[in-house]
């Protein structure tokens, strides 16, 4: 389901899940004197793609001998993370498939098809960035979106709040705005109980099994922008 205002007016779950979208603009070959750059251009959008599923880094805090404290973050090393300049990302093993990754991509046929394949990957094989519930679906759905545009409107004045808010968004939709995640890249599943609630001896205890559900699903699926 692609359109928030056709959600129905009911209590039930519902998933964000961000679509990978590339055209032929983006596989079809671009000569230059360096070989072909779509190479590098698709590979930049692969990693574009896979930064909105990059865990934030872990803040570890512990007390040593004498009462000593100790504080610090680790950060995943993600093999497609674009390498700061000199730096060199990720172990061996990372690096070869990175590789690999590369060589699939070095013709316009092979772009067309990963591109395909990533296309058709959501939902059917990604994890979705976030599992929510709510009593009226239309009405919370609008909400995240609501929370998108105010966010991705204000991040156009101050760019620079993108960093915080992406580690402290209070919502879906200022967290998905910060990682700059395109609104029409994001599509909305959901699961309708309204069906649920028409069953008296089910109702009385519907948002309680909801949640619990939404509880075990977070536990189960990690979605990276949701509540953790």
């Amino acid at each position: 389901m692609l359109d928030v205002d056709q959600a129905p007016e009911s209590p039930g779950l519902y998933a964000w899940y961000v679509s990978f979208r590339a055209g032929p603009h983006d596989w079809k070959i671009k000569p230059s004197a360096d070989g072909d750059q779509a190479i590098e251009g698709f590979l930049n959008l692969l990693r574009k793609y896979a930064g909105y599923y990059e865990p934030l880094p872990i803040d570890l805090s512990g007390r040593g001998s004498y009462g000593a404290k100790w504080e610090g973050s680790l950060e995943l090393d993600y093999p497609l993370r674009e390498p700061a300049e000199g730096v060199q990302v990720g172990d061996d093993d990372s690096l070869q498939r990175l590789e690999m990754l590369m060589s699939s991509l070095d013709t316009e046929e092979r772009r067309r098809v990963m591109s395909t394949i990533l296309q058709k990957a959501s939902p059917v094989f990604s994890a979705p960035l976030y599992i929510g519930v709510a009593t009226n679906l239309q009405e919370r759905l609008r909400k995240h979106r609501l929370d998108y545009t105010r966010t991705h409107d204000w991040l156009r004045e101050h760019p620079e709040d993108a960093e915080t808010i992406r580690g402290r968004g209070k919502n879906f939709g200022q967290r998905a705005a910060a990682r700059n995640i395109a609104m029409e890249h994001l599509e909305a599943w959901i699961i309708d109980l309204a069906d649920e609630e028409n069953d008296e001896a089910t109702k009385k205890h519907l948002r309680n099994t909801a949640e619990s559900a939404e509880w075990l699903l977070h536990r189960l699926y990690s979605p990276i922008l949701g509540r953790q």
